[in-house]
């Protein structure tokens, strides 16, 4: 009896077995690699001779000879003589060239949208932010955010790219925000083909806490931490999770969904359709139904957190029952991804200056073992800029992951005129 023989003599059980085995790259694929890996070491060590920029990467000197080449001939690299005194001929000093171009980081929430203008190293040149209602149709929505991305574009400078951050779920690979709840009526909006379309340069998306951990590992709180755990307490509970350079994603990109992971399970009714969800019950909106629950009218938490340092026992309850369920959500984080960084972000942390602190003493000694000591809780760094600075981080990630496909492209691409579009911005 014959066996079914695949193309080129291979049998199918042989086909199917190979489809389980890694690939390797081409040499165009692993020349893209080192270049990404080189941008990536120079965004963290510059300035950086070319020697250390070897010993860092790993990489022989004359690749990196090659690879510094490769990054001068698209102007994306300076050098600088080294500033201390040696014998001999002084090694100069490689550094990202900041004046190359600029990037958008773009936030689009439930009641604004904010946008920041960096360069290549990351460093803020311009904010805006405009109050926002997400609608159907969105040819509306769409306007304000054109609006709020020229307004802060300088139209001396080539665009790059542009990174957003969005209330999830989204489908990152195809830029698609896919039906965020209560963000109305949006489903399925193709928001980066959108916006290249508008601007003519790359647009990629993730969603907003995803973003912000990436933000708070590049120029914030974890710079130095290999697994950070990022989570957002505002009018949603959000989560992302970065380990080493890379945010994780799960199957279908829903990891960091911590908002709606249970921990009463006879709480109150989720939107998702569960019960007793953390979102219903550490974020703004319900911490507040809380506040007027027991009979408080404070009109905002901001207003709750100055009850209860005035010594109004009702708003303290309503702080420490936050508490109490922040901790617990912490001590399943902690559990679940083991992180050696907590960051906490978001207009709950800003409003209430004690709450990093108060439930990073709630979690200590509840988690497993010698987790709970080893874990770092802190408050995130950038503020109010996190996910917008996120967005920028993710733009420019994309690009060091392939730089001479994307810089090529800059070369040819068709000047915009964005003296006329920054002109009719309206923030």
């Amino acid at each position: 009896m014959t066996k079914n023989m695949g193309k080129d003599g291979v049998g199918e059980a042989a086909v199917q077995r190979a489809r389980g085995v890694r690939k390797g790259r081409s040499l165009p694929d692993t020349k893209a690699e080192n270049l990404s890996v080189v941008l990536a070491a120079l965004r963290q060590l510059q300035p950086i001779s070319r020697s250390g920029l070897a010993g860092a990467t790993g990489l022989t000197a004359a690749t990196i000879t090659h690879m510094a080449d490769t990054l001068q001939e698209f102007d994306l690299l300076v050098e600088v003589p080294a500033g201390t005194r040696q014998v001999g001929r002084r090694p100069s000093l490689l550094s990202l060239n900041t004046g190359r171009g600029q990037l958008v980081g773009l936030e689009v929430s439930r009641s604004y949208v904010r946008a920041i203008r960096t360069n290549f190293a990351g460093e803020i040149l311009a904010v805006a932010e405009q109050a926002f209602t997400p609608k159907m149709p969105i040819q509306a929505d769409l306007d304000v955010l054109r609006s709020v991305i020229r307004f802060v574009l300088d139209p001396g400078l080539p665009l790059l790219g542009i990174g957003v951050g969005v209330p999830g779920p989204v489908d990152s690979a195809a830029g698609v925000v896919l039906e965020p709840p209560n963000f109305g009526g949006w489903r399925n909006v193709p928001l980066t083909d959108l916006l290249s379309a508008t601007f003519g340069a790359p647009c990629w998306l993730d969603d907003d806490a995803k973003a912000a951990a990436l933000g708070e590992r590049w120029y914030g709180a974890g710079r130095q931490a290999e697994t950070l755990l990022y989570i957002s307490l505002r009018s949603g509970v959000g989560a992302g999770l970065i380990v080493g350079e890379r945010v994780y994603r799960g199957a279908h990109e829903l990891a960091g969904e911590i908002g709606h992971t249970t921990i009463q399970v006879d709480g109150p009714l989720c939107a998702c359709g569960n019960r007793g969800c953390v979102e219903t019950l550490v974020s703004v909106p319900a911490i507040l139904a809380e506040a007027r629950r027991v009979g408080l009218t404070a009109r905002n938490i901001g207003d709750l957190h100055l009850q209860a340092e005035a010594g109004d026992a009702l708003a303290r309850s309503v702080k420490e029952r936050t508490y109490v369920y922040l901790a617990a959500t912490l001590v399943n984080a902690v559990n679940h991804y083991d992180p050696a960084l907590i960051v906490l972000g978001g207009s709950l942390v800003r409003a209430w200056p004690d709450l990093t602190s108060a439930v990073a003493h709630k979690v200590k000694g509840r988690s497993f073992g010698f987790l709970s000591k080893d874990v770092r809780i802190v408050q995130s760094l950038l503020g109010e800029n996190v996910t917008a600075l996120g967005a920028a981080a993710l733009a420019i990630d994309h690009i060091l992951r392939s730089p001479t496909r994307l810089l090529a492209e800059l070369n040819t691409r068709p000047t915009t005129n964005l003296e006329t579009a920054r002109s009719e911005a309206q923030v």
